[in-house]
């Protein structure tokens, strides 16, 4: 297994695995687009896990910035193919969101849909600490 950056020839293993944490009705508009955007952004990493030419798991993180809370990496994104997972490959995607975090002098944050308690026992086992509990709205246009 081998972990690195993504490439924009990741595109099909990371849509693929995407759906796992993207309803459907919205993942219809992600595309190749938006991939490009985050690969050209210096406040964006994807790290992508692949066993040669098969993408099985990766890690979307980003610098956030917000007015009047200090800069942090938040992990926008996680997954591990259903069939790799609780080999460490998850561990190791954190990992390079902790190293980037630690090169710049920030935490790392992760948001978890309070339904997911397994994920919540990963991050825990990670070291992340439950630091506020939200809920979330939307506006529909």
């Amino acid at each position: 297994m081998n972990i690195r950056p993504a490439v924009f020839a990741d595109k099909h293993g990371i849509e693929r695995l995407a759906h796992v944490l993207t309803p459907a009705a919205e993942s219809k508009h992600q595309s190749g687009d938006a991939l490009d955007l985050l690969l050209n952004s210096d406040g964006h990493r994807i790290w992508v896990a692949d066993l040669g030419d098969v993408v099985v798991g990766w890690l979307h993180a980003y610098l956030a910035v917000r007015v009047g809370v200090a800069p942090f990496i938040e992990i926008a994104g996680l997954i591990v193919d259903e069939q790799h997972r609780s080999e460490g490959i998850g561990s190791e995607l954190v990992a390079e969101a902790v190293v980037w975090a630690k090169s710049i002098g920030v935490a790392v944050r992760v948001r978890s849909n309070s339904k997911r308690a397994a994920t919540h026992n990963f991050y825990q086992a990670q070291g992340f600490k439950l630091l506020k509990q939200q809920q979330v709205f939307e506006f529909n246009l």
